[in-house]
């Protein structure tokens, strides 16, 4: 065990052979890691309880617990720490298997330290990254807490991708936490103190994303009475963040080109060159690479140059097992606002699990935090998600009709004979609570507005809440 006290991180070694232990001990410890050493897996989970680690090192094949079962115990006590796999019996279906249960990455034995030292840097960055995220402003809306594979992917990547200067597109649909990723970027590089800069590119004005990023001289049009700085100087030794890269006007993108090409920019209506150092992060919800010649109005090489490194965050749909982690974190947060404690009915999860999530966390996001303020009693049952209203989700029939599809076959389960009766009152329920909410909560004005009797509104909001 290292006598550090100014450790990188801590890190079990998982092994029965003595000598890898020691040899593996010896490099991680030069590095500044400390480390603990367990002879097999249950050793490994008594330590695990005792020393709370990092990171975990396993072998596969040991005496009572193999590797890959104390990888799959851990991914349940223990979804956020990275494990490392490896074994001297190689193969790729060991590999593959180790990889979907969740490994953060495989080594072959003999190990090269060089592989060995990039693998644990990369992961320890993740578990940084999933620690801090959980803690501050980066969960903010949740985006990017998760612990499914395609979620550990994006962890692994920006870990990978902070410590450099390169470029980096972040794809995904809206609502994913496209910015979040950029600011992670950030916050774990070398940068961090500097400043971070967002634009949105598709909320500028064509005839003025120049001047708002390369600034302008007074005088360098109508309107320019006096010289004013652009994002890309403001960013100077941090980072810019380009929100919606593919909206940039053809003009832009060629300024954009030759700036990454040598950092230097020119102000509109000037003819100073001044040299920047800044990072540059993209961001977009589409596809910016043509898929043939000329159907594409963005620059191929201006696209190759931002996309040295690519982070793809999945929609929603796609990481449904992240629900119900998600779910606790934005009750977690919204108890604590509310002042009060907040739970959600089974019934609730299925529907949301049902949902395609067109707005993806962001939505969930909003779904729960008005679940959570109308269920007066503290319990989020599904009459409180606003899944089936808006005027997105009334667009088609088929939306609606899957709604209700899904509220039957639940209530076919568990109430069978009172369906009917239990459907009307959460139809009604929902259009009490549309109309409360588009009356700031004033029940007469929302009695007036639906056409009923104050008193029957108030017994139908009662009755929900018991």
């Amino acid at each position: 065990m290292s006598e550090n006290d100014d450790n990188l991180g801590r890190i079990l070694i998982v092994d029965d052979d003595a000598a890898v232990c020691w040899s593996l001990e010896q490099a991680l410890n030069a590095d500044g890691y400390q480390t603990f050493i367990a002879a097999d897996g249950a050793i490994a989970q008594r330590l695990i309880r005792k020393q709370d680690p990092d990171l975990v090192l396993t072998d596969i094949r040991m005496p009572g617990i193999s590797g890959l079962e104390l990888l799959a115990q851990l991914k349940v006590d223990h979804p956020n720490l990275p494990v490392i796999v490896m074994t001297a019996h190689g193969t790729m279906e060991t590999a593959i298997e180790a990889v979907q249960q969740g490994a953060f990455d495989y080594l072959p034995k003999p190990i090269a330290l060089e592989r060995l030292r990039s693998v644990v840097r990369n992961a320890m960055g993740e578990r940084q990254l999933v620690a801090v995220s959980q803690q501050n402003e980066l969960a903010a809306d949740g985006s990017i807490i998760g612990s499914t594979p395609a979620m550990q992917e994006v962890y692994r990547r920006v870990a990978a991708a902070a410590a450099s200067d390169v470029g980096v597109l972040i794809t995904g649909p809206t609502g994913s936490g496209k910015e979040l990723v950029a600011r992670a970027l950030h916050q774990f590089s070398g940068r961090r103190d500097a400043p971070f800069v967002a634009v949105n590119c598709g909320a500028l004005p064509d005839n003025l994303v120049e001047s708002e990023l390369f600034g302008h001289e007074a005088g360098a049009f109508t309107d320019a009475k006096q010289a004013k700085m652009g994002r890309i100087e403001a960013a100077d030794g941090g980072v810019l963040f380009l929100d919606e890269v593919g909206e940039l006007p053809p003009t832009a993108q060629v300024k954009l080109l030759r700036f990454l090409e040598d950092q230097r920019i020119v102000r509109v209506g000037g003819e100073e060159e001044k040299q920047m150092n800044v990072r540059v992060i993209a961001a977009t919800n589409r596809d910016i690479l043509p898929k043939e010649p000329g159907s594409s109005n963005f620059r191929e090489d201006l696209s190759y140059r931002l996309r040295v490194v690519t982070i793809e965050l999945p929609p929603l749909i796609d990481r449904l097992d992240d629900l119900p982690l998600l779910v606790k974190f934005f009750l977690s947060r919204i108890a604590k606002q509310l002042d009060r404690r907040l739970s959600i009915t089974e019934d609730a999860m299925a529907a949301l699990r049902s949902y395609n999530w067109p707005g993806n966390v962001r939505e969930l996001r909003h779904v729960i935090e008005e679940g959570a303020v109308l269920a007066t009693g503290g319990v989020i049952g599904p009459e409180y998600l606003n899944l089936l209203l808006g005027e997105q989700k009334l667009t088609t029939a088929s939306t609606l009709e899957q709604q209700l599809s899904v509220l039957c076959g639940t209530l076919f389960n568990q109430e069978p004979g009172a369906v009917h009766q239990r459907i009307m009152e959460r139809v009604e329920l929902a259009i009490i609570r549309e109309a409360m909410a588009r009356c700031n909560g004033n029940q007469l004005r929302s009695a007036e507005l639906l056409g009923i009797n104050r008193i029957t509104l108030k017994k139908r909001l009662d009755s929900a809440a018991d």
